[in-house]
């Protein structure tokens, strides 16, 4: 009896091992969303995912989220309720199906966007994932601040003869949604602005004003010498802390 007894205990203990260490499929959506804004998807070439883990940096899953921005309404009209969804049918995501064996620590990180690599920003977040215990719904929402800003002129290294230098630059959020006076993502409540040096020196500061065009923002500036100049666009909203840069250089002749 004993022996039966003991041979019992043995075979449940290898059960129990065995079931413990067998890999077990575990799905896990990942989405990023713009600050103030919607979520990062196709139209932005969306944000790269990776999914490592956090103690050795092995790589579980990488790719890119894929879909639309979402519902305005829901994600940047109406107040959010806890426990209620983000998402919508298609909403930007990346998903992953992962075999764990073990709760395992992660790191999930998010650059985005992908189309606008001078204004891409990452962040990334830690958390435990168990076998077979799926995060899917709105999955892990990781949150992308910023504005993408990209100057269209003066062109990079551009030789300009001209008295007056027209300095243009296109923003946008982080998910590519518009901005302008009045609209939803309101410019009259930001603040975008060309500082222009040279040699180092900041030589004039000039705030950019709404050109007519959703996203455009243009300011003058009549450089007094020869030589290089170096331009810096920033734009800055004081009501949530999103901020972006961009940069470029032209040539007074």
């Amino acid at each position: 009896m004993k022996i039966k007894t003991s041979f019992l205990f043995f075979l449940l203990v290898g059960c129990v091992t065995a079931t413990s260490l067998s890999q077990q499929s575990t799905t896990v959506v990942v989405r990023a969303i713009a600050k103030d804004a919607k979520f990062i998807g196709t139209s932005m070439d969306g944000a790269s995912i990776l999914i490592e883990e956090a103690d050795s940096g092995v790589i579980l899953a990488e790719g890119k989220t894929e879909g639309t921005t979402g519902d305005t309404q829901r994600l940047v009209r109406e107040p959010h309720k806890r426990y209620g969804d983000l998402h919508t049918e298609g909403a930007a995501k990346f998903e992953a199906q992962l075999d764990l064996s073990e709760p395992t620590l992660v790191k999930v990180s998010a650059t985005a966007p992908k189309s606008q690599r001078q204004s891409s920003v990452t962040t990334s977040t830690e958390l435990w994932l168990i076998p077979g215990k799926d995060i899917t719904g709105d999955g892990i929402v990781l949150e992308i601040p910023g504005f993408s800003i990209d100057i269209l002129q003066p062109q990079a290294h551009e030789r300009n003869p001209n008295e007056t230098v027209t300095i243009t630059a296109n923003a946008v959020m982080m998910c590519g949604c518009p901005i302008e006076p009045g609209g939803l993502w309101d410019s009259d409540e930001m603040e975008f602005v060309a500082v222009i040096e040279k040699g180092g020196e900041e030589v004039e500061r000039k705030r950019m004003e709404f050109a007519g065009k959703q996203n455009t923002f243009e300011a003058s500036f009549a450089p007094e010498e020869n030589g290089p100049y170096q331009i810096l666009v920033y734009g800055y909203d004081p009501r949530t802390g999103n901020t972006g840069v961009d940069r470029t250089t032209f040539i007074k002749q």
